[in-house]
């Protein structure tokens, strides 16, 4: 896909399956202390979570109390979080290599929490994620 008017391109990785475009602020979720703030706070269904890898489980409460989206530095659709994110519904984008945002204490790069984030995720096998500007 190419760009969007008021968006740029910061990622691509493989689409777990196609589903209509999701639009929300990003939420990195690193630990599970961090899942479990996540699903006690507020706005969890407007939100689009980011995990480190597609085996992560502990991810799964954040999808079962119905995150908008999960983007994920690692894994494919055959990982665990691909097929829960199936079984739920949720779009999902593994193993992104994001070109800008903020960089993590491993080198990782992502966009910043707070940062809405839309997964152009009506293709296979891949998928782009954006970063709405201004």
């Amino acid at each position: 896909m190419g760009q969007l008017d008021g968006y740029r391109k910061v990622g691509t990785g493989q689409n777990v399956f196609e589903a209509e475009p999701v639009e929300g602020p990003l939420k990195w979720l690193e630990t599970p202390q961090d899942v479990i703030d996540f699903v006690n706070g507020d706005d969890v269904e407007e939100t689009i979570v980011l995990s480190r890898g597609g085996t992560t489980t502990f991810m799964a409460p954040a999808l079962s109390s119905g995150a908008l989206g999960l983007i994920t530095l690692q894994g494919g659709p055959q990982s665990h979080l691909g097929i829960v994110s199936r079984e739920f519904g949720i779009p999902c984008v593994m193993s992104v290599a994001f070109t800008e945002g903020v960089e993590l204490p491993t080198g990782e790069t992502v966009p910043a929490d707070g940062s809405i984030v839309r997964l152009e995720s009506t293709t296979t096998p891949n998928a782009d994620v954006y970063v709405k500007e201004g």
